[in-house]
């Protein structure tokens, strides 16, 4: 390492080349020459590290700090381990994550995700330069991890993280349960709009963008142990739970209620007070969502107590979406019951 970490090797190595791999990687040369041909010519950066990487900076976090030094390169995708990240100046928001997706679905190992990667960057890239423009519609795209929109080199740089269904004795690991799922999805794109909004300078913005990215990463993160830990009655326990929480979360952070109080709050009645609201009940499920991972580490129950019962309760706005939620999922209005504990 010379002293450098492993994030500084990678953007040394890549002013030279468009690959990095890390000596700790098995097989480094090999993969090295293997990716840099599925490159070629093309506007594509990709780094290589070991799990140990993560000790020193998350995979977005990676590819923000190479799209920051190498504001040249358009598409820049990051392994971290089994964990892939991808983000790109020429493709619509959340392209690179589907991409990313694609892969994690189909490929055995993550070599062959990084490959099947690239290859499905390369089939999307325009034939055009691009103007550092993007579609600021709904983004699309599935994955369990952080979105982040990171202003740099002139450009939105989409950064998006896949978190790869690991293989091995075991089997494949399922996936997220219904309804939890959908609510991840939509925490995703929401992170991406509010990274969005940031960027553009909308006060607060970033910061629920970052706090929201995390709840959905440790929400996948969470039942990714679980699954592993063969906890299947705690498991379904937490879907049900997360499910209810979660559900009332994304309404409150919804582009229609907390983004657009802060984009527009000459246009609400108490934006400040709003917006407080739902940033604390934010923070304390944030909270929660850590402590129950803890638990899951130590083989303790899952004890569930912040409940958004109260958050929903204050503002007409809410209770109206979740009425409109129930009536259109089918289902009745029941009690919360979130003061228990799965043991």
């Amino acid at each position: 390492m010379d002293g450098q970490g492993y994030v500084d090797d990678a953007v040394d190595a890549l002013a030279a080349d468009n690959v990095y791999v890390s000596s700790e990687v098995t097989g480094a040369a090999a993969l090295r020459d293997q990716l840099a041909q599925q490159i070629g010519d093309e506007s594509i950066a990709v780094a290589v590290f070991s799990d140990n990487a993560a000790l020193e900076a998350s995979g977005p976090d990676i590819v923000s700090e190479l799209a920051a030094a190498h504001p040249g390169t358009a598409t820049i995708i990051v392994a971290v381990g089994d964990d892939l990240s991808a983000g790109s100046r020429v493709l619509a928001p959340g392209e690179a994550m589907r991409v990313a997706n694609e892969a994690e679905v189909s490929a055995s190992d993550v070599d062959t995700a990084l490959t099947e990667t690239i290859q499905g960057v390369i089939a999307l890239e325009p034939d055009a330069p691009a103007s550092g423009s993007f579609d600021a519609g709904p983004l699309v795209g599935v994955a369990v991890g952080a979105a982040v929109l990171l202003a740099a080199g002139g450009a939105l740089f989409g950064v998006m993280r896949s978190r790869r269904r690991r293989t091995g004795s075991a089997g494949a690991r399922h996936p997220l349960p219904e309804p939890v799922r959908t609510h991840v999805h939509t925490l995703q794109v929401l992170t991406a709009e509010y990274a969005q909004a940031g960027a553009a300078g909308v006060p607060q913005a970033g910061e629920v963008a970052t706090d929201v990215g995390r709840i959905a990463a440790h929400t996948s993160e969470l039942f990714d142990r679980l699954d592993r830990k063969g906890e299947e009655g705690q498991r379904a326990t937490a879907a049900v739970e997360y499910g209810e929480t979660l559900r009332k979360l994304t309404g409150a952070l919804d582009r229609d209620y907390l983004l657009d109080i802060l984009i527009h709050p000459d246009l609400w009645d108490d934006p400040v007070e709003r917006t407080d609201e739902v940033r604390s009940a934010v923070s304390a499920f944030s909270v929660e969502l850590v402590e129950n991972i803890k638990q899951v580490n130590a083989r303790r129950g899952l004890h569930f107590q912040v409940s958004l019962d109260g958050l929903m309760g204050r503002r007409k706005e809410l209770r109206e979406w979740d009425r409109e939620f129930e009536r259109a999922a089918g289902d009745e209005p029941g009690p919360s019951g979130r003061t228990g504990s799965a043991d």
